[in-house]
């Protein structure tokens, strides 16, 4: 995809993540400078930025759902996070730092949904032909501690979603409408420091703890709407917690996955992203790649900011 003779370029969330930080570590100082520059050549309509909206908005979701608030509505964004700005434990650099990314998202230039990726057309398995180039020595660097964090998480939120009856009466049980955040985190509040956690959502912690406020919140939305009386039965909590674990947890390798499949779809020119491993599989898969979808030759490029701002120059 290009127009007006223009380059184009494939943004994810991961890179407005970055370019929206105020100032960043050292190792990814050039990056972000390098994206600075990117963009500022965007805002000169020489060079087209892309994203897919369905899949950032999952990003979204996902994404600041760790942080702890829960994004009820993708085409009302900033009103989830003025509703969540009204609980007192919200973090404000967290919800300064969503809109701003929310900001350059609202620039960037959008290309097909997540639809045009599983309906008939003539790749239906882009996704699956990536992931077969991407995932397999990448998902086998998940080691034995993220697997006994998950665990943990999990035992977590199965005491949480057995303790709900404590704090929820049935008319907030009832109300489907409204986040409940302080009553959600006064459920975890009470469950961590059995697991040896600190109850606080700041310190070492607090990465920890925002992301399980926001499966709570999750298992809270779904559990009120599957099941109307409290509490709930430990064989629907464990319902619950599955639906939760597969819709709110994908792993990072699968949205890089998704969002570079995009770019390939559309026929993008550059697929922006940080990580290293994706860079390198991509380019020692992509005659796999050509192999699996044929066609006209793969033409895209999976690179770093700083080496797409050289080429550029």
């Amino acid at each position: 995809m290009a127009s007006k003779g223009r380059s184009s370029a494939y943004v994810d969330y991961r890179i407005l993540d970055l370019m929206a930080v105020a100032g960043v570590d050292e190792a990814l100082l050039a990056e972000w400078n390098a994206l600075r520059s990117i963009w500022q050549r965007y805002k000169e309509d020489r060079l087209c930025l892309v994203t897919s909206v369905d899949e950032m908005e999952l990003d979204f979701v996902i994404q600041m759902n760790r942080g702890g608030l829960c994004v009820t509505d993708t085409f009302q964004i900033t009103d989830n996070i003025d509703n969540f700005e009204c609980w007192d434990g919200a973090d404000r650099n967290d919800t300064s730092h969503w809109r701003a990314i929310v900001d350059l998202y609202d620039q960037l230039e959008i290309i097909s949904g997540h639809d045009d990726m599983v309906g008939e057309h003539e790749h239906p398995r882009v996704c699956e032909h990536v992931a077969a180039v991407l995932c397999d020595e990448l998902k086998k660097t998940k080691d034995a501690v993220e697997t006994e964090a998950y665990d943990e998480e999990t035992a977590i939120l199965r005491d949480c979603a057995a303790a709900l009856h404590n704090v929820y009466d049935m008319q907030l049980w009832a109300d489907l409408k409204h986040i409940q955040y302080e009553l959600n985190w006064k459920v975890l509040k009470e469950v961590l420091p059995k697991y040896t956690r600190s109850a606080a959502l700041n310190g070492d912690d607090a990465a920890f703890n925002k992301n399980l406020l926001g499966l709570l919140n999750r298992l809270v939305n779904i559990g009120k709407k599957s099941c109307p009386r409290l509490p709930m039965a430990d064989r629907h909590i464990d319902f619950v917690l599955d639906i939760v674990r597969k819709k709110y947890c994908q792993e990072t390798i699968d949205r890089h996955v998704s969002h570079i499949a995009h770019s390939l779809r559309n026929g993008i020119d550059y697929h922006l992203t940080t990580n290293g491993d994706i860079i390198e599989k991509f380019a020692a898969g992509k005659d796999m790649l050509q192999s699996l979808i044929g066609g006209p030759p793969i033409h895209l490029e999976v690179l770093l900011p700083t080496e797409l701002e050289k080429r550029l120059k």
